[in-house]
């Protein structure tokens, strides 16, 4: 059997983190299959399309490496398929009139306002929200008398009084329904698009789709699938219905929130390795302790069997940190053009008119000191604008209590012992530089930290920062000594 896997969004807004995951393990089933991951665009619901969405989504795609194999032109046509549903409307329409003539689905006429007083008259009776069976018996040559007459209609599903609907889940095994909880669905639209629930059907069934992953909300939509396949004689692919994903709290993601926007977190420049494996794990238990894959590792050891059932819980920090260990893997030459093309994109003027300005060795020099404490790029500007200009210091950092170190006096005496070690050569290796400093803060009776916390903040004119012996290797002996100079000027 050749595996086949597809995702179908709706192009109605930004590419949600849902929609990623669904994307990752649709691409991870279908590779460790050796198969087909297809991409198509279910735009039956007109009335909410955004404009350039799906390229947005496409973008997106391509951008965290979940490059589809087949998906709508200019970028892939390999099976000569419309994959935009707007655009399969003939395809639709002998499924429809199939059931139509066995008399499994039949033509509803009922207006918009009288569904509305229905639906209201049952909510106030506190009755379930069901069609009436108005149109349920009408004799199928009337209604093409009707038809005829340019009366404007839908078809509607014949769901069965009393049958039990039973299908086997990939994750949450035997489901069971109840036929008589089920409403006549809408099949096709008065404007002649077809719903959901039938589109569905019949573009999995056309595709040769085997396997569906989506979320669990979809699991009531099944019976009215599995009775449209039945009435077509259609196979249905192989379904895997996953847990939502919710915040702290408990509460599902809204789409409302840019939170979940996918872009925002390229924006951020959480590295997609590191995006892409955070996904990954929030249902899958790969029943082992490593928790960072590759790519190729992820597809490797994927299976649909190690996802659970339990929704799973969106945590900002463990993707920090998750985020932060894939930094520290990554090759520094490798993380300095990464960073550059973060900054070229995002912090367009920080990169033009301050990290530009300075050569690649300085730069190479505060991104490794800084690649065993940034969790992601967005934290750069902030973390180094004191590597790039000079400021005023607050003289009152230079105080710890922590440290003893209580007066400006006490202060301007460590300054100086480090400003006479940095005056007594004119270059260090950081091992000698440590061995220098750690020998004559002994020769003067003092601390580590009586000398290190001031000449840190001298540096860096920050109360946290990188240490003191990162600080001059990055800013080298003489800019060092020049700040070191100007703080002891200014007290």
């Amino acid at each position: 059997m050749t595996v086949k896997t597809r995702l179908a969004p709706s192009p109605t807004w930004f590419v949600h983190i849902w929609s990623l995951r669904l994307a990752l393990y649709d691409y991870l089933f279908a590779k460790k299959n050796n198969w087909i991951y297809a991409l198509r665009v279910e735009d039956t619901d007109q009335t909410r399309l955004v404009d350039e969405a799906f390229w947005n989504m496409v973008k997106v795609f391509e951008e965290v490496w979940i490059v589809p194999d087949e998906w709508p032109a200019p970028y892939a046509d390999l099976w000569n398929w419309p994959y935009i549903q707007s655009e399969r409307l003939d395809l639709y329409r002998p499924f429809i009139d199939k059931l139509i003539e066995e008399w499994n689905a039949y033509y509803c006429f009922c207006s918009s306002e009288r569904l509305e007083a229905l639906r209201n008259q049952q909510t106030e009776l506190k009755l379930p929200t069901k069609y009436d069976w108005l149109c349920r018996d009408i004799p199928l040559a009337e209604a093409k008398i009707r038809i005829e007459a340019w009366e404007r209609y839908t078809v509607r599903l014949k769901v069965p009084k009393w049958e039990k609907i039973v299908f086997e889940d990939l994750v949450r095994g035997r489901v069971e329904f109840s036929s008589s909880d089920i409403d006549d669905q809408v099949l096709l639209k008065s404007d002649w698009f077809p719903t959901y629930h039938w589109a569905v059907v019949v573009d999995d069934f056309l595709m040769k789709v085997t396997h569906v992953f989506r979320w669990v909300e979809w699991l009531s939509s099944m019976p009215k699938q599995i009775l449209v396949a039945k009435y077509l004689w259609i196979e249905l692919p192989k379904y895997a219905h996953l847990p939502l994903i919710v915040d702290i709290n408990r509460k599902k993601l809204s789409k409302r929130s840019w939170d979940v926007a996918v872009e925002e977190y390229l924006k951020k420049w959480y590295l997609k390795e590191a995006l892409l494996n955070f996904i990954l794990f929030l249902w899958w238990n790969p029943k082992t302790t490593e928790e960072i894959f590759s790519v190729p590792e992820m597809i490797e050891k994927f299976d649909i069997k190690d996802v659970h059932k339990a929704d799973a819980v969106f945590d900002i920090e463990k993707l920090n940190w998750m985020n932060s260990k894939y930094i520290i893997k990554t090759d520094i030459n490798e993380l300095f053009e990464k960073l550059d093309k973060y900054l070229a994109e995002y912090e367009n003027d920080f990169h033009k008119d301050v990290f530009s300005k300075f050569d690649k060795q300085y730069n190479m020099k505060i991104l490794k000191e800084l690649q065993t404490k940034i969790k992601k790029f967005d934290e750069y500007k902030d973390l180094t604008w004191f590597l790039y200009n000079d400021a005023n210091i607050r003289l009152d950092l230079l105080l710890s209590e922590k440290m003893w170190i209580d007066s400006l006096d006490f202060a301007k005496k460590s300054l100086k012992l480090s400003l006479d070690i940095l005056n007594s050569r004119d270059a260090f290796t950081q091992d000698e530089l440590k061995e220098i400093f750690i020998e004559k803060i002994k020769e003067n009776w003092l601390k580590n930290g009586q000398v290190l916390w001031p000449t840190r903040v001298a540096l860096s004119w920050e109360e946290f920062s990188i240490g003191a012996f990162e600080l001059i290797g990055v800013l080298g002996i003489e800019k060092s000594r020049q700040r070191i100079g100007k703080i002891l000027e200014q007290i």
